[in-house]
């Protein structure tokens, strides 16, 4: 009973303490923080419909498509010096933040892709988007690098890059005000990533090819997107590509940061392997068609390959059907 006194007597002492040390007159305080969790409510809407192309059947198409994140960061940077005042993270639609008073260019990403990377954000003009070199691959198209010639890759083969969300937007968060405690910020954010669909439709003996891959030189080897400049440095793409022998064509499609800046030239290598294993080389300059609206390339030029040496031919897996029996069982 005493302890249940004591306890009732300590709790009316608090109470009376921070009764004594609030605010009558709310309105006239400055000498206490009567600021909420946040002062800032970003909305973004999300651009996820590119028009990618659906009628390549390839498991690597995933990545081509533009999808919800499950995340977003949000960098404050300053508007003079570019250097990161605030960094958030929110949902894929935006979220509650708590950020400084101040004027800021504020940049928003997509937090989770697979193979687009970020680095350097501590400064908006080194902020990047990046995918990783491809050290090491079975392929021929890494002696042709040797040559230096006009059609090699100068620069690092990369891998393609998957859709990376990016808004940025000038804005102000003034001093907390009991008017307008909180700040609504709306804000678009849209793919940097450029997809392309790619066809090779004149070929002659696709009963003979096992598996293609494409490379394609002088693209852009990154994209600061705080500054929203490409990467002037050249890379090579790299991507696998589907062997439809009921269309009689390869295709598939494909991801980049864009092809290189300037009057550089880009060279379409791609590497046929017949169903002996042994590789075909085919070098197309494909510059001009990286200005088509639509963004489609397309390969008319006859492209041979002929019957491999007798027994040299291995078998091949037309595209699968499915088919459903009922199996009896006992």
């Amino acid at each position: 009973m005493r302890r249940s006194f004591l306890h009732l007597c300590a709790m009316l002492l608090v109470a009376s303490t921070a009764w004594l040390n609030s605010c009558r007159y709310k309105d006239l305080c400055y000498e206490h923080d009567h600021q909420l969790d946040y002062n800032v409510l970003l909305k973004l809407t999300l651009e996820l419909d590119n028009n990618t192309p659906t009628n390549v059947k390839k498991s690597t198409d995933a990545h081509t498509a533009v999808t919800e994140p499950s995340h977003m960061v949000v960098c404050f940077y300053d508007v003079q010096t570019g250097a990161l005042k605030d960094l958030e993270y929110t949902g894929p639609y935006g979220g509650q933040l708590q950020v400084p008073p101040g004027t800021y260019n504020m940049v928003v990403y997509a937090f989770d892709t697979e193979w687009t990377q970020v680095r350097r954000e501590n400064n908006i003009n080194t902020l990047e988007a990046f995918t990783s070199d491809i050290t090491s691959m079975k392929s021929p198209f890494f002696s042709i690098l040797a040559k230096k010639d006009s059609t090699s890759a100068p620069g690092p083969i990369i891998y393609t890059p998957d859709h990376l969300l990016v808004a940025h937007k000038r804005v102000t968060i003034p001093p907390f005000s009991l008017e307008e405690p909180v700040v609504v910020i709306e804000a678009t954010a849209s793919t940097i990533i450029e997809t392309y669909e790619f066809k090779v439709t004149n070929i002659t003996g696709i009963e003979y090819v096992s598996s293609v891959e494409a490379f394609i030189t002088n693209q852009a080897r990154s994209n600061f997107f705080g500054r929203e400049e490409l990467n002037t440095e050249p890379a090579t793409i790299f991507f696998d590509v589907d062997v439809s022998r009921k269309k009689g064509m390869f295709e598939t499609n494909f991801t980049t940061f864009g092809k290189l800046p300037g009057e550089s030239r880009s060279y379409l290598n791609i590497v046929i392997y017949d169903t002996s294993g042994k590789p075909f080389v085919v070098v197309t300059d494909i510059t001009e068609q990286f200005t088509n609206p639509e963004n489609i390339i397309v390969i008319e030029d006859s492209i041979v390959i002929p019957a491999p040496p007798s027994g040299g031919i291995a078998p091949t897996v037309e595209d699968w059907e499915e088919i459903i029996r009922d199996v009896p069982i006992g």
